[in-house]
């Protein structure tokens, strides 16, 4: 049967660290979480340890300036206390069985790298916003839930989480990795970069980043730079 195919890049499966926290950044409402997590990698030390390749990704060619750019997931190992394990990609599978055979990846990979902590990000579409946008939040831990809450200012969530936010939440719960997943209101616009701000700005108070909180033009100009340098391979 087909299944994702991951790829550790130079010495990558010898990497360790303790108690990391995995910040996932993959494509969804809005590219919320893709222009954040992008802005993350921009903005701090890091090293492409995993690659991750789904025969589940959606059957399209990305293409620029005439390269063809292959549908990836990566995770990054950044330098912090904690440690993060910043995930970052350009497409998510596009069916039930594919989501759950990656996500089911990332984890094994992420708790095998030192992962004690994810942490999860998405967009909530909505037809009006608030001007500050407004974090939902959700957990299996009711205490991290009520600790990382107040610190990003958020409200719970009830309904539902799709595509790798939500899974990644279950199943690192299922893992015994402790949890939390974010989900920025979105107009309809994508990117949105009004909600990655947001989510930034969310990200860098919970754990302590040192990252300037952009306005939403300099994170456009920073998911362009990133595009090219952490998609162009």
């Amino acid at each position: 049967m087909l299944e994702t195919e991951v790829s550790f890049v130079d010495g990558g499966r010898e990497v360790k660290v303790s108690d990391g926290i995995l910040v996932e950044g993959l494509p969804g409402i809005g590219l919320v979480a893709k222009v954040a997590v992008a802005y993350l990698l921009k903005n701090m030390k890091v090293r492409k340890v995993v690659r991750f390749y789904s025969p589940f990704f959606p059957a399209i060619g990305y293409i620029s300036e005439g390269k063809i750019i292959f549908s990836f997931a990566d995770i990054y190992v950044a330098e912090h206390d904690p440690p993060l394990l910043i995930l970052y990609g350009n497409a998510q599978p596009s069916t039930s069985y594919g989501q759950y055979d990656l996500c089911t990846k990332i984890i094994q990979v992420a708790k095998d790298l030192g992962c004690s902590t994810v942490l999860t990000i998405g967009g909530y579409g909505k037809e009006t916003v608030s001007e500050k946008r407004t974090v939902y939040c959700s957990s299996t831990d009711e205490k991290l839930l009520e600790q990382w809450i107040k610190v990003v200012e958020g409200v719970r969530y009830s309904g539902q989480i799709v595509g790798a936010a939500g899974l990644l939440t279950v199943l690192a719960a299922e893992a015994g990795l402790k949890n939390f997943s974010m989900l920025v209101e979105t107009a309809e616009m994508a990117p949105d970069f009004f909600a990655a701000k947001r989510a930034v700005e969310a990200v860098a108070k919970l754990l302590n980043l040192p990252v300037k909180i952009p306005s939403a033009e300099e994170l456009s100009k920073a998911y362009l730079l990133s595009l090219m340098e952490f998609e162009a391979v």
